[in-house]
């Protein structure tokens, strides 16, 4: 896996911050997708304006990657959301502490 892809990641998520426009999916529909092991997907179709998550998708390997790397980061923030990072309440906010926490996790 490369930083890259997991960079890329937080840099959509914080455009879609920026443009203050409100959260295309909820904090539950974020752990939805981090069980199913489709958090990539759910990024990808909801805020990838730029394409660089499909790009990252489009190679299997790198994909399965990222997934698992975003999986153990969002399981070591469930619960502790708050807490730890100070997210309740946008989910937006969460993928990039979910990124910043698989960083930490792997690199």
């Amino acid at each position: 896996m490369k930083v890259l892809s997991l960079t890329a990641i937080g840099f959509c998520a914080n455009i879609a911050i920026d443009q203050r426009k409100p959260s295309p999916f909820s904090l539950d529909d974020l752990y939805r997708a981090s069980d199913s092991g489709t958090i990539v997907d759910l990024l990808q179709e909801t805020i990838d304006d730029s394409g660089v998550i499909a790009l990252l998708a489009g190679n299997p390997d790198e994909k399965r990657s990222v997934e698992n790397a975003l999986n153990n980061a969002t399981g070591a923030l469930r619960g502790r959301e708050l807490r730890k990072y100070g997210i309740g309440d946008n989910p937006l906010c969460m993928v990039v502490a979910i990124v910043l926490e698989a960083i930490q996790q792997n690199f």
